[in-house]
C-alpha cells in the first residue's frame, strides 16, 4: 500500500508534455496549452494544471501537423529521449509526403560554358539591334 501512495496516478498536463520531451521547457508547454490547441480525449483544454492519467489521448497540432499521443505511463522525471518512449504511444496516422514542384527548381542555362559561338553572337547582335 505504501508503494501505491508513492506512485502517482495523475500528473499535470504541462509537466507531462515537458517530461516526454514534446516541449523544451515547461513554460513553452504552458504557453502552448493556453493557446487552445490541445485536446484531452477529444475535449479542448486551456488549463495547464489539468491532471491527466493513464489511458488519456492527447491531440496536438504542431507546425500544421496533428500529433495523437496515448498516455501509457506517468514519468517521474525528464530523462533522455530513449527513456521517454515507453510513457506514450504515438497514434498519429502516417501521411505520404507529396513532392511539390514549386520547391524543385529546374533552371537550365546552357549546356556549355565559355565564349559564345558565331551563331549565338549573330543572334545576340540581332536582338540588340547592332546588325
Amino acid at each position: 500500500m505504501a508503494v501505491e501512495l508513492l506512485e502517482k496516478k495523475n500528473i499535470r498536463l504541462d509537466l507531462y508534455l515537458f517530461y516526454i520531451r514534446i516541449f523544451k521547457s515547461r513554460n513553452l508547454a504552458t504557453k502552448y496549452i493556453l493557446s487552445n490547441r490541445l485536446r484531452i480525449s477529444g475535449q479542448v483544454t486551456k488549463k495547464p494544471h489539468k491532471l491527466i492519467s493513464i489511458g488519456d489521448v492527447l491531440t496536438l497540432s504542431i507546425n500544421d501537423q496533428v500529433k495523437i499521443l496515448e498516455v501509457l505511463e506517468i514519468p517521474k522525471r525528464r530523462g533522455p529521449f530513449v527513456e521517454t518512449l515507453p510513457f506514450y504511444k504515438d497514434l498519429t496516422p502516417l501521411q505520404k509526403k507529396e513532392v511539390s514542384n514549386k520547391h524543385i527548381k529546374k533552371i537550365k542555362f546552357v549546356d556549355r560554358v565559355g565564349r559564345p559561338t558565331k551563331l549565338e553572337r549573330r543572334q545576340t547582335d540581332k536582338l540588340m539591334g547592332r546588325s
